[in-house]
């Protein structure tokens, strides 16, 4: 959702010093996030196993979503065998809502009935926008729903800086500049001459910034 390029600049970082610390803080940032909002936010693939029950309209697990590639069914506990739309294709025979991940079934197609026995694979999640000169990459979303949103990427950026500056990789040991601190104490021991540095954080609270993530079915 956000690059090290940009958590860098939001950071003032122009060194490759803390790139793996800080690749690794993105990762908790963003697992963060998607634990907040209840699905997985970084774009790739996904394959949803569910029960049919002769339904013609389905919301899958994760959106935003795109390039539903398949829909198969299983009749015994092998694998997923059956192609739901025969040798029809996907195009002419649902509509996917990008934004919500809402899938209407068309022509008489419902799912059909039984336990897990339904596999759906898509792509969703959101991805980095690209600079309006560079070429996609491979595997880059088609839907511009799937560009990651100004705003949450901002509190990506936020929730990793926070970490970062919450951690022992401060810049000149500027304590002061440690988002969300509050204070900090250094005291001396009186019997050994042994220093101790104590810290008191104020963290944030991104729920409210990403509530409205938790609920954009339509």
């Amino acid at each position: 959702m956000v690059s090290i390029e940009d958590i860098k600049e939001y950071l003032a970082i122009t060194s490759n010093e803390f790139d793996t610390i800080l690749t690794k803080l993105k990762d908790q940032s963003i697992a963060r996030i998607s634990n907040i909002v209840c699905r997985d936010l970084n774009y790739g693939a996904r394959y949803d196993v569910l029960n049919g029950n002769n339904e013609t309209v389905i919301f899958l697990k994760n959106y935003p979503a795109e390039n539903i590639e398949h829909i198969k069914y299983r009749e015994t506990n092998s694998g997923f065998d059956y192609n739901l739309f025969g040798n029809g294709t996907i195009e002419d025979n649902l509509i996917l809502i990008n934004k919500t991940g809402k899938v209407i079934l068309l022509n008489g197609y419902t799912l059909p009935a039984g336990d897990s026995n339904v596999e759906i694979k898509y792509f969703a999640g959101y991805a980095d926008e690209l600079e309006e000169s560079a070429e996609p990459p491979e595997g880059y979303p088609e839907s511009s729903d799937c560009q990651v949103p100004p705003d949450l990427k901002n509190v990506c950026l936020m929730m990793t800086a926070e970490l970062f500056l919450k951690s022992y990789c401060n810049i000149d040991g500027q304590f002061s500049k440690r988002l969300g601190l509050e204070g900090y104490e250094h005291s001396l021991s009186d019997t050994d001459n042994t220093s101790r540095v104590s810290f008191k954080y104020k963290s944030e609270d991104y729920e409210p910034l990403l509530k409205k993530y938790r609920s954009v079915r339509v």
